[in-house]
Order: structure tokens, then sequence, then C-alpha cells
């Protein structure tokens, strides 16, 4: 895609204030004008209501496809039914914002901060959510595909599987998570569960092998071999990356690559 800026936006400022009117003429050219390989370049901007108005900016219903959003500041934005096929939305943050119905096919919101924003029944077919953070967001009705990056969960959601995870001193532990434990992962492939088996102990180069492996968290936190471990607790909400709960990767190569 060729990207092209937005005639009398200032691309010197690491973050350029642009009112509503402006957003709305520089959308409304590109789509006017637009080829086939073009994308508009509309990163790094804060929206601002010049108006100093307490209600949601409307931007409802409006073609946002085809747009580079990333890194961009939205404040209490009501984008419902909004189309942002083929955008980017990268590191994007969108406090307060509503997008419900939108369609997001093809586009990507890597990293974007999407809390307690409304993505209900919105169109995720082929969206990258890599590293986004969904804490508290209303997802009911989200309708992704096999395309959809990094909303299903990482780890099988039922029976039993072998995972890994790096240990203090070059330890790879291999655990078995028992078809009763809780599991989940967030908008990566880090995965946690409530317990788990450790059925091997080994050196990362798998020269050598153990009874015993430290958690690089805690380092009175010991997997021993044969024996279950349990997390001190652990939190039912998947979204929250970091909480409590024994963290693992689902291969030997993700968990050798951690820390």
């Amino acid at each position: 895609m060729k990207k092209i800026l937005a005639e009398g936006l200032d691309y010197s400022n690491s973050l350029r204030e642009v009112s509503y009117r402006e957003l709305v003429k520089y959308v409304d050219y590109f789509r006017k004008t637009r080829a086939d390989d073009e994308i508009l370049d509309l990163s790094m901007i804060k929206l601002v209501d010049k108006k100093d108005s307490k209600e949601s900016i409307d931007l409802r219903g409006r073609d946002m496809s085809f747009i580079d959003f990333s890194w961009s500041d939205f404040i209490n934005v009501d984008f419902t039914g909004t189309d942002f096929s083929n955008s980017i939305l990268d590191n994007g943050k969108f406090t307060g914002s509503n997008f419900s119905e939108c369609i997001f096919k093809d586009s990507s919101l890597y990293g974007s901060d999407l809390r307690a924003c409304n993505l209900s029944n919105s169109d995720c077919d082929g969206t990258i959510f890599t590293s986004a953070i969904l804490i508290d967001a209303n997802l009911e009705g989200l309708k992704g595909s096999d395309r959809t990056v990094h909303f299903r969960m990482a780890c099988p959601e039922k029976g039993y599987f072998f995972a890994y995870k790096k240990c203090f001193n070059d330890r790879m532990v291999k655990l078995l998570i028992p078809a009763d434990a809780k599991r989940c992962s967030s908008t990566t492939n880090a995965c946690r569960c409530d317990k788990a088996i450790t059925v091997a102990i080994m050196n990362t180069d798998k020269s050598g092998f153990y009874t015993e492996a430290s958690s690089f968290v805690d380092e009175n936190f010991v997997y021993r071999l044969g024996e279950m471990s349990y997390a001190d607790s652990y939190h039912e909400d998947r979204w929250l990356d970091s909480s409590h709960g024994i963290h693992f990767w689902m291969s030997f190569e993700e968990a050798l690559g951690y820390m």
C-alpha cells in the first residue's frame, strides 16, 4: 500500500491535534480521490472537540477504511457502524469510545488500548488483536473467524495438554495441564492456568535433566518432577494478561524466548 498524506496536516509534530471537521474533511477527500493501492496516513493524531462539548464526538456510520490511525488518541468518540476495513489502528488509545457494529475486516488493532470500549456486534473477520488491551470491553456478539488473530484462546479450551515454561538457571519445565485445570490466554500466545503437573525439567539445550526448578517471578515457587503445582490464586478474567496463575507457552521455542 502507498501512504498518502492529508493535505494541510502538519506532519512535523509527534502528536497532531485534529478537530472533528478537519478529520471529516481529510477522510471525505481521500474517499473521492483514492486509488486502489493507497492508504491515508492519519497516524499520531489526537481528535479534539473545539467546542469543548461533553457529549461524544459523532463519527457514526462513516467509511474509515484504508486509513492508518496508528498511535492516535481518541477520547469519547461514537464510531457505531463505522467501516474500518483494511485500516491500521495499532497502538491507538480509544478512551470511552463506542465501536458497536463496526466493521474491522482485515484491519489491525495491534497493541491498541480498548479498555471498557464497546465492540459489541462488530465484524472482526481477519482482524489482528495481537497485544490489544480488552479489559472490561463489551465483546458481546463480536463476530470473528478463523482468520482473526489473537482473539481466541492460544491454548485448548478443553481437555489436557502439554505446555512449557522457562525457569531460573535456564531450566525448561514441561507441564501437563490437567483436563480439570482452569486455563486462559489474552491477546498473545502467553497462557496461564491454576494448576499443572511437572513431567520433565531440562536444560534449555536439552543436555541435562533435573528434579526441581524455581520460578523467575518467585524463587520460592518450585516446580518438582512428578508433582502438581498450584497457583497462589487465579483470576477468571482472561483479558487480565499479567494476573495470577501459572504462566506457560504452548511450545518449547516460545517458552525459550521468554526472558
